[in-house]
């Protein structure tokens, strides 16, 4: 094997290889959605699987038995709920290690281990790993807000799959944010000893675009919630479109604050 294969294998750690087969998964999802209908063996169960809310009315016709694996839409507060549960323990955990010397958890320090966080790495910056999850703290306890005071949602459904993907997802992020903290044993170890001189540029333009974009989603959610009590054609079109694309722009906000000089 070639000294650089060995060292890409080495570096695949758990929670790299849950993303890249995530990944991988939602490619092949899009590659069958190029295939035509005849030819792909359980195409209504496909598309029940893949699509949620109003696509599966547009969607070919839904056998009986996957309507018992239907989930109303509206559980999607269950991923914002456990996001600011267990996010904001882990925030909690790294704050206090940050500020106070306190030393994480025996089980938190263990599971970190196993899914591949490394030992006192000098060239990793805390501030950025504290500043994602913030900002992903944040952004839950405000879609949180959105779902039981803005939104208004329908008689839609989701997949039961979509829903526990999307209750380990927000599991996952933070555990993935955490185990790139620079470790010294059970505490944080932070290069100069001080938090604050390790901001950077993308720092501050991460959180620009973090406010800018929670701003305006959440202005476009609350004109979602309006028109869904009396739609409004092209302007019901463009809102929902806008919306994507902010939504896009702060899944953005943790690659860059994280970004390594």
């Amino acid at each position: 094997m070639a000294p650089w294969a060995g060292a890409e294998l080495s570096a695949l750690n758990p929670l790299r290889a849950v993303w890249l087969t995530l990944a991988a998964a939602f490619l092949l999802t899009l590659l069958l959605q190029l295939v035509p209908s005849g030819l792909l063996p359980g195409c209504a169960l496909f598309q029940d699987l893949i699509r949620y809310g109003k696509t599966k009315e547009g969607g070919p016709s839904r056998p009986a038995a996957c309507r018992a694996f239907d989930v109303p839409k509206r559980y999607f507060s269950h991923f914002y709920i456990i996001s600011v549960l267990w996010n904001g323990f882990l925030l909690w955990s790294l704050t206090q290690s940050l500020f106070v010397g306190a030393p994480f958890p025996n089980w938190l320090h263990h599971l970190l281990r196993i899914l591949g966080a490394t030992q006192f790495r000098g060239d990793e910056l805390v501030l950025s790993a504290f500043l994602a999850l913030v900002f992903l703290w944040l952004h839950s306890l405000r879609r949180l807000f959105e779902c039981f005071y803005v939104s208004v949602f329908s008689n839609a459904v989701i997949h039961v799959v979509q829903y526990g993907f999307g209750l380990v997802y927000y599991v996952l992020v933070g555990l993935t944010v955490l185990s790139q903290v620079p470790m010294d044993g059970r505490n944080v170890y932070v290069v100069g000893k001080n938090l604050w001189m390790q901001a950077r540029w993308f720092h501050i333009l991460g959180m620009m675009m973090f406010i800018w974009s929670s701003v305006h989603q959440y202005k476009c959610h609350v004109i979602l919630g309006n028109l869904r009590k009396n739609k409004a054609g092209e302007e019901w079109s463009f809102t929902v479109t806008t919306e994507s694309l902010l939504e896009t722009g702060l899944n953005m906000f943790l690659p860059l604050t994280t970004w390594q000089s």
